[in-house]
């Protein structure tokens, strides 16, 4: 698994701060608490969530155009910590799902793809 690398930690030295991570294909903006984090860092690429809405992108029997479509990974950020997307299930049991080269536990249901919407993003520990 690739690791990610700490962009900036806002306020640098506080207890609970804002941490930009960048994965090969992009960078998001997560909750760190307790957090020792410095730019530069190189992290373990498991982030989670406070809370998380998850569903199904689509279901197995509809049109191939439509599953192909319903396909395509994106990230969004929708607020400080908070995010909307959609991101290919990489482990079921586990609740993972990868979005833009990020790896990030939630409950997941069923499906290739899953859309969600994190109203906060955190630095997995």
């Amino acid at each position: 698994m690739d690791k990610l690398t700490v962009v900036l930690v806002e306020p640098p030295g506080d207890e609970a701060a804002s941490v930009t991570l960048r994965s090969a294909t992009g960078e998001v903006v997560a909750f760190c608490w307790p957090c020792d984090l410095h730019a530069g860092d190189r992290i373990d690429n498991r982030l989670s969530t406070l809370e998380a809405d998850v569903r199904a992108s689509y279901c197995s029997d509809w049109p191939e155009d439509e599953r192909e479509a319903l396909s395509t990974e994106w990230i969004e950020r929708t607020g400080p910590h908070a995010y909307r997307g959609r991101g290919r299930v990489v482990d079921q049991a586990q609740g993972l799902v990868e979005v833009n080269g990020f790896i990030i536990e939630m409950n997941v249901p069923g499906g290739a793809y899953v859309d969600f919407s994190i109203t906060r993003l955190d630095v997995g520990r």
